[in-house]
């Protein structure tokens, strides 16, 4: 997914632990721009030149916090995030952003941009700078465990997702970011357990399942339990009898012979991903 596109869904609730920003209206002091904001970014996913020409405009005729950020957000639609990237880390400057949260936001967005424009380094700075401005937030916690990754500093990638994991905002996504941060630190144990975590949050994970493949190569055997589907309840959904669904597979893996412990004597979180099978 482009960095335009997931900025754009972060502005609806439905992506709580995403990282960027369900409350627009946040941005700004003045709540009679709300709905143009509103009527902007709802332009940006169907013509986002004639979106960014409008954004533009009004910007220019005084339009503050709000309409600089349409802009960025439509530059990033337009594939120019190095543009954006810009734009939104003068906005986290502006007095006018919003309060210490919303200026928080818009670094985390910067991050995200400069991880789009192939600037892992500025990335990260700006994933700090979010951090620093909102401590203990798990969704920028998200966003810096990108930036690092991007950057392959990858112990502190996997501190950002651990971060995120105790503040409640672990996904697929961000358990497959330790997983690889753990494979490139040479700890497959590791990295197959979250490799199992990413995929019970998500057992079609295309990434996560090409690393299974890569473990079980390395001789850690990542396994599919099923249970089957009770046929009433799938004939009743319209859903072929007995195939799985994602519910009802489960993930265990089996260490290599050498790593059955880690150095503390730790083995698989077997109930992170309980068997299955009937």
């Amino acid at each position: 997914m482009s960095t335009a596109l997931a900025l754009f869904l972060l502005l609806s609730p439905e992506a709580p632990f995403q990282p960027a920003f369900d409350r627009p209206d946040a941005l700004t002091r003045y709540s009679s721009t709300t709905a143009q904001y509103a009527d902007c970014v709802s332009l940006i996913s169907e013509d986002p030149a004639i979106a960014a020409e409008g954004a533009r405009t009004w910007m220019f005729d005084g339009g503050g916090a709000p309409a600089m950020h349409c802009v960025a957000i439509a530059d990033l639609a337009l594939g120019r995030p190095r543009l954006a990237a810009v734009r939104l880390l003068e906005l986290s400057e502006r007095p006018d952003v919003g309060d210490t949260n919303a200026r928080a936001s818009v670094l985390g967005e910067a991050a995200l941009a400069w991880i789009d424009a192939g600037e892992p380094g500025f990335a990260v700075e700006a994933a700090e700078a979010a951090l620093a401005t909102a401590p203990g937030r798990p969704d920028l916690s998200v966003v810096a465990a990108k930036a690092y990754a991007a950057d392959e500093e990858w112990q502190q990638a996997a501190d950002a997702v651990t971060a995120a994991a105790d503040g409640g905002a672990a996904t697929s996504e961000t358990y497959l970011i330790r997983a690889r941060a753990m494979r490139a630190l040479g700890k497959n144990q590791a990295a197959a357990e979250d490799v199992v975590n990413s995929l019970s949050k998500d057992p079609f994970n295309l990434d996560a399942l090409v690393m299974r493949g890569e473990l079980i190569q390395a001789g850690i055997f990542i396994d599919a339990n099923y249970r089957r589907t009770n046929d009433v309840a799938a004939s009743a959904s319209g859903q072929a009898a007995n195939r799985p669904q994602a519910e009802d597979i489960g993930w265990a893996f089996t260490p290599a012979p050498e790593e059955k412990s880690g150095e503390n004597g730790e083995t698989a979180r077997d109930a992170e991903s309980p068997d299955l099978r009937d």
